[in-house]
Order: C-alpha cells, then structure tokens, then sequence
C-alpha cells in the first residue's frame, strides 16, 4: 500500500513538475487547475451516475466483513473530498470526522457526495500556481505538494468508485460505462 502511495505520488510529482511550465505566475487560473478541472467534473457525474444504479436498499451491501458497505464507500468518497478541500487545498487543521453511512439515506448520501466534489473544485479554483507547489505534510514523515495533492484526490475517487462498481456488479447491476472527459 505505502508502495503504491509513493509511486502514485512520485508520479504526480513528475506529472505536476511538468505541468508547472505551463502556469502562469499571475493571478490567472493556472494551467494545471484548467487541466484538471474538467476531469474533476467527469469524476463527479460518473460517480453520481454509480451512486445512482444501486437500488437504496442495496446501500447497506457488502462482499465481506472486512469491506466497506456500498453505502460507506460513496460516504468516503464525498467526505474524503471534502476534507481535502479544507486540509489540502486551503490548509485547514480540521479533524477527520467521516459521517456514518448506515444512518444516511441514498439522497443524503448523494448530497454529500455531490457536496464534496464542489467543495475541491471550488477550493482547487482558488489556488494560484504558488499555491499548487506549496508543500504540506501528508502522513507522519512525507510532504506533498498541492497541485500532487489535487491528483491524489482524484485518483482516490477512483480507486473507490472502481469498488463501488464492483459492488454493482456483484449485485447483477450493470454499472454505467466509464466516462474520462
């Protein structure tokens, strides 16, 4: 897991150094939010589209004990989003304090989801190409960059949403077809 976590950063490292030629040091958008905002927007219908094809009552659905029920995974999602945008894109010290999806309805769940991608996109317009090579601390002894952090959120979304899907699947729904732009 840690493996991959810093081969998925080393990566946005290269991925952000490359961009940052691009960006301007004015206070125009900078190239890496333009790029990257519309994939954000992808990211937001799709997973509502896969939040969307599981029947309410299968929210509570889960392949074993040791996974996250279907419900908990969109629950992360959203909420995960949402703490990004506080603590990674602004630089908020807030605790992490993930609602409990078995007390959620599917439109509450939908909400917070819905709610979190529009917290980090509006945090993510805000940020200044200064702001994108800003490092912050990212676990006990590594530090990431924003415009890294921006990556990380996205490929976290994806990561639980590729879950979610199978939880469809597992449930003989098909889920809706992937979507990149």
């Amino acid at each position: 897991m840690k493996n991959s976590i810093l081969i998925t950063l080393t990566l946005a490292s290269a991925l952000v150094l490359t961009l940052g030629a691009f960006t301007s040091s004015t206070k125009e958008t900078p190239e890496f939010i333009v790029l990257t905002m519309p994939l954000m927007e992808t990211a937001k219908s799709h997973t509502l589209e896969v939040l969307d094809a599981m029947p309410a009552e299968n929210f509570n659905y889960q392949p074993t004990e040791v996974n996250k029920t279907f419900g908990s995974q969109m629950v992360h999602i959203g909420y995960s989003l949402h703490y990004f945008s506080e603590a990674m894109m602004k630089g908020n010290r807030i605790k992490y304090e993930e609602p409990d999806a078995s007390t959620m309805s599917k439109d509450e769940i939908r909400g917070l989801v819905a709610k979190g991608f529009d917290d980090m996109m509006a945090a993510m317009g805000t940020l200044s190409s200064e702001d994108l090579a800003a490092e912050l601390p990212f676990g006990k002894n590594t530090t990431i960059t924003r415009g890294q952090a921006v990556i990380f959120a996205h490929d976290h979304v994806t990561n639980h949403r590729a879950k979610a899907n199978l939880y469809l699947r597992m449930n003989g729904i098909e889920p809706p077809n992937y979507k990149f732009l």
